[in-house]
C-alpha cells in the first residue's frame, strides 16, 4: 500500500525516537538477557519467552519492513528500501542448498525464498536473477563470494529504482563500503577485486589507494576524507569503528533540522535510524549475554552519545 508523502513522513516522525542513551544504559546494566528483553518490552519492543537475540532482532526488523511496505509514498521507494531484506533472504536460500542456515535469519518480506533454494528465479528481479544464474554457472559455494555477488546485484537494483534521495544514500553507502574494503585488502595484502559498482568513487581510485603509502590522501578531495583518515589511523588497527562511522554518516545524510513533509527525507531518516537502533540493541544484548558491558560503550553510535 502506498500513501502520500505527508502521511508517510508524519508516520515516520511519530514512530521515531524510541531509543535514547538512558534507555540503552538501562538495557546494558541488566544482569541477564531475559531481564534486558523485559526492559526493552517497556520501551515498546515485542519479545516472547525463549526467543534468541537474533530472533528478537529479526522480529523487530520485520516491524520496520511492515511499516515501510504499508507507508511508503511510492512503490519505487518501498522496493528500494526493502531490497536489502529480500537480498538477505536470497543469500540464505542460495546457501541452504549446501550448508545449514538459521531458520530465524529470514525476514518477512513479500518474496518466496524457497524458490531460490529450488533454483527457480522467476520471482527475482533481473539483477538478482542474473547474479544467481552466474553463481550457478560457476558452481559457487563459497559464502563470501555469494554475498558479494548478491550485494553487487542489490545495489544495482536499488539504483535502478530511480528514487533520487535513496540513490544518493546508496551511493554513499557503496563508497564507504568500498573504502573500508580497500583498507582491509591493504592491511591483509589482498589484491583480488572485491569492490561494488555504483558509487561516486571508481574502482581505479580504490585500486590506487591500495598502492599508495598514504592511503587516506587518495580520498582527500571527497566527502569521505575524514572517514578515510580515521580508517588509516594506527595502521588500520580499528577498522570495526569505521562501520559505526558509516552508519552515523548515513544517518546525518538524511537528517534535517527542519522537517520537510513533501520530500522523502524524514521517511528515509526514520528507516536509517531504525536500522542503527536495531544494530545497537543487538550489540547491547550480546554484551549483556557475554558479560562484556564495557565494550558496549566503545561501540555505541554517535547518535546515542
Amino acid at each position: 500500500m502506498n500513501t502520500t508523502k505527508v502521511f508517510a513522513n508524519m508516520s515516520a516522525v511519530f514512530n521515531s525516537g524510541r531509543l535514547n542513551t538512558e534507555r540503552l544504559r538501562r538495557v546494558v546494566e541488566c544482569k541477564t538477557v531475559a531481564e534486558a528483553f523485559k526492559v526493552l518490552g517497556d520501551y515498546g519492543y515485542a519479545y516472547s519467552e525463549g526467543v534468541s537475540v537474533d530472533g528478537f532482532i529479526v522480529g523487530e526488523t520485520n516491524k520496520l519492513i511492515e511499516f515501510v511496505a504499508e507507508n511508503s509514498a511510492s512503490e519505487k521507494l518501498a522496493n528500494a528500501l526493502l531490497a536489502r531484506f529480500k537480498y538477505n533472504n536470497a543469500k540464505l536460500a542460495y546457501k541452504s542448498r549446501f550448508t545449514a542456515v538459521p531458520d530465524d535469519g529470514y525476514y518477512a518480506v513479500d518474496f518466496d525464498s524457497k524458490k531460490i533454494a529450488d533454483g527457480d528465479y522467476s520471482d527475482a528481479d533481473p539483477f538478482m536473477a542474473k547474479a544467481l544464474e552466474e553463481l550457478d554457472e560457476n558452481n559457487e559455494t563459497h559464502p563470501q563470494a555469494i554475498d558479494l555477488a548478491l550485494t553487487r546485484a542489490m545495489y544495482a537494483y536499488i539504483l535502478s529504482c530511480g528514487v533520487p534521495l535513496v540513490k544518493k544514500y546508496a551511493r554513499a553507502e557503496i563508497d564507504m563500503k568500498n573504502i573500508l574494503t580497500a583498507a582491509r585488502m591493504k592491511k591483509l595484502g589482498i589484491a583480488e577485486e572485491q569492490f561494488i559498482s555504483g558509487g561516486k568513487i571508481g574502482a581505479e581510485t580504490l585500486t590506487e589507494a591500495l598502492a599508495e603509502d598514504d592511503f587516506a590522501s587518495i580520498f582527500e578531495h571527497t566527502p569521505y576524507a575524514e572517514y578515510a583518515e580515521r580508517i588509516a589511523e594506527n595502521d588500520f588497527a580499528d577498522l570495526w569503528k569505521s562501520e559505526l562511522e558509516a552508519d552515523d554518516f548515513l544517518y546525518w545524510l538524511s537528517y534535517r533540522e527542519v522537517v520537510s513533509y513533501v520530500s522523502n527525507t524524514p521517511f528515509l531518516n526514520y528507516y536509517t535510524e531504525t536500522l542503527i537502533e536495531l544494530k545497537t540493541v543487538k550489540t547491547a544484548l550480546v554484551c549483556v549475554k557475554t558479560d562484556s558491558r564495557d565494550m558496549f560503550y566503545k561501540r555505541i553510535p554517535e547518535i546515542y552519545r
